[in-house]
């Protein structure tokens, strides 16, 4: 058994014959043990696999396996933001001394380094 999440009583119709397929509840939540539609929705929505066993004759008990994650868009336009700022401080331009190994990302430093460490060599 699956539980689909989605958008609260979004119908989910089938774009052949344009039949409702399933509907999520007021919670966003669909439950199914359908093979079809569990097909389907896989790709599409983001889910947890539900198993029950029998604990007595009348009583089952439902536990998710294994751990239920969901992703949302607020962690991908995190993770796209911090490599943008990755690029930004690789795009960071150096300034390297012609005469020694000095390096800096400031020119005034280096111009000030220049007259003070190279002091009219000839």
């Amino acid at each position: 058994m699956y539980k689909f999440f989605g958008e609260p009583l979004k119908e989910i119709k089938s774009k052949a014959t344009g039949k409702v397929v399933f509907r999520f509840d007021t919670k966003g939540e669909f439950s199914t043990d359908d093979g079809e539609i569990i097909k389907r929705a896989l790709g599409f929505f983001d889910y947890i696999k539900l198993e029950t066993s029998k604990i007595g004759e009348r009583t089952k008990k439902t536990f998710i396996v294994p751990a239920m994650t969901i992703t949302n868009k607020d962690e991908k336009e995190t993770k796209e933001e911090e490599t943008k700022d990755e690029k930004e401080i690789t795009d960071i331009k150096t300034y390297k001394c012609k005469k020694c190994d000095f390096e800096t990302d400031n020119k005034g430093l280096l111009m000030s380094h220049h007259r003070e460490a190279h002091k009219k060599e000839v």
